[in-house]
């Protein structure tokens, strides 16, 4: 015949029982047990007993699945099956960001950006001449000029470069 348990112990558990309910091995418990540091509730015939309450998160909630945050932002810590709703969800995402034009190429974006930064320096490639020419500035106020503009060119370089790398290290990784 069946043991009678009290209705206070029905969700006090051991490892065991845990690990046969749940189709489990129970070192596998044991160790999610001991990494997310769940005190026992009590002990019986001198081993130690856990309350289902505190248990469950530790084997079912975010943080057994890698994902301490419950964020679940990190497809190297998902389990396969998760990661791969996650991977279908993400194209989903993106073919609409792009269909509602919020998303485009990096070549486009590449394109524009080149377009900008050519209206910005074929009018300082000539200001200094229309400066000297049309103006008559002294040849120290166009040094000074010359310099602030060459500052602002090398600039603009470097921070397209940057950028240029930053785009590459980002499909790199994709």
């Amino acid at each position: 015949m069946a043991d009678v348990v009290s209705i206070d112990d029905a969700y006090v558990w051991s490892v065991s029982r845990i690990a046969e309910a749940f189709g489990m091995d129970r070192r596998t418990v044991s160790k999610k047990i001991k990494e997310s540091a769940v005190r026992p509730f009590g002990s019986r015939r001198g081993s130690p007993v856990y309350l289902l309450r505190d248990i469950g998160p530790v084997l079912f909630g975010p943080a057994a699945h890698g994902d301490p945050e419950g964020g679940f932002n990190d497809p190297g810590c998902m389990l396969p099956v998760d990661r791969k709703a996650w991977y279908d969800s993400e194209k989903s995402r993106l073919a609409v960001e792009k269909e509602m034009g919020r998303l485009i190429p990096v070549e486009d974006h590449a394109r524009s950006l080149a377009e900008i930064v050519k209206g910005i320096v074929n009018p300082l490639d000539t200001l200094i001449d229309d400066l000297e020419s049309k103006v008559a500035l002294d040849w120290r106020a166009l040094e000074v000029c010359q310099r602030v503009i060459d500052a602002c060119r090398e600039q603009m370089y470097l921070n397209a470069i940057n950028s240029g790398a930053e785009l590459d290290g980002e499909a790199a990784d994709e």
